[in-house]
């Protein structure tokens, strides 16, 4: 792998020592100058077809420039235009191809892979396809995905998710079989369909993962949270739930609410109390005056507008007297 940083220092050492500017050095060779700044930051390298005239503005070789690896001598034949015999010499491995895609066009990278692999495609992995995700083009990569069994290494399937197709992933991510790696799949779902999304939300509760869920609720749409929310039994409270609350629509809050006021467990509303919407706060004070338990609502004081915390201390007032207003003093 190219030392990208060494060579940027590199690439600002021999600039100046010829006394250029960036902005010379970026018109000479018809770059933009943030290239070339990026190119010293050592935040990209340079294109292939750039070195050669690179190095010559520079003074050096691509050797010097680079280094001297097995890298560099197989660049060196990339640019010569021998490379595809070079590789039926030596023995240029994958790491090799992914070390130098950096500064390769797409096809370029794509056309040596396939070189690489022409004799040894079965013996493909995940891990190989990672190297050079990033340089070739989704098509490219997809068909090599669908060659491979299925991969049950989910790190494996993280890093390649930004550079894959929806329905390859989509694919990838619905043949695991293991809950427990399906457990972090929270990294993918950003680049998973709504329809995959939904399956691994069945296969997650089937399996008691709710926690993994709260993961994927924000990309999960209201039908299937609402769909999650109903399947819990609440008759022990609201548990893990609570987690989905900044994700559920009034609908799905509102089912939650008159649930627990019919299990009477109304102290657990407390948890969801930041995301209920004025009308059912003033719903469950009034419902919490007429049963006489006002006492269950108190964790809800902070959320209540001022005009229902006055309501709420007028009639406190006149059913029980001064001191039952005393939990509320700080919220009026």
């Amino acid at each position: 792998m190219f030392d990208v940083r060494r060579t940027g220092k590199r690439i600002a050492e021999l600039r100046k020592e010829s006394n250029m500017t960036q902005m010379e050095l970026a018109d000479i060779l018809g770059v933009s100058y943030q290239a070339v700044s990026n190119w010293e930051r050592g935040n990209s390298m340079p294109d292939i077809s750039k070195l050669p005239e690179l190095v010559e503005l520079l003074g050096c070789t691509i050797d010097e420039l680079l280094s001297d690896s097995n890298e560099v001598t197989f660049l060196k034949h990339v640019i010569s235009g021998d490379a595809k015999e070079y590789m039926k010499q030596e023995h240029v491995t994958i790491d090799t191809v992914a070390a130098t895609a950096p500064l390769l066009k797409p096809d370029q990278t794509e056309s040596l892979f396939n070189e690489v692999l022409q004799e040894s495609s079965e013996n493909i992995t995940s891990s190989d396809l990672i190297g050079i995700a990033p340089f070739v083009s989704e098509n490219y990569l997809d068909q090599w995905i669908s060659k491979l069994d299925v991969v049950e290494d989910i790190h494996d399937i993280i890093a390649l998710a930004p550079f894959l197709s929806e329905k390859a992933l989509d694919h990838m991510v619905i043949n695991l079989t293991d809950a427990g790696r399906i457990s972090h799949i929270s990294a993918l779902a950003p680049f998973l369909s709504k329809s995959s999304l939904n399956q691994l939300v069945d296969k997650l509760t089937e399996a008691g993962s709710l926690h993994d869920i709260i993961g994927l609720a924000p990309f999960l749409d209201d039908e299937t949270l609402e769909k999650l929310v109903r399947k819990v039994d609440l008759v022990n409270g609201i548990g893990e739930i609570t987690g989905l609350a900044p994700f559920l629509n009034d609908q799905t809050l509102d089912y939650l609410v008159t649930k627990l006021t019919t299990l009477g467990n109304l102290r657990e509303i407390t948890g969801i109390a930041p995301f209920l919407n004025k009308q059912t706060l003033d719903r469950l004070v009034t419902m919490a005056l007429e049963e006489g338990n006002i006492e269950e609502c108190q964790g809800i004081y902070p959320f209540l507008s001022k005009d229902t915390l006055q309501k709420l201390a007028d009639e406190l007032v006149k059913k029980y007297g001064f001191k039952s207003i005393m939990g509320l003093v700080p919220f009026l």
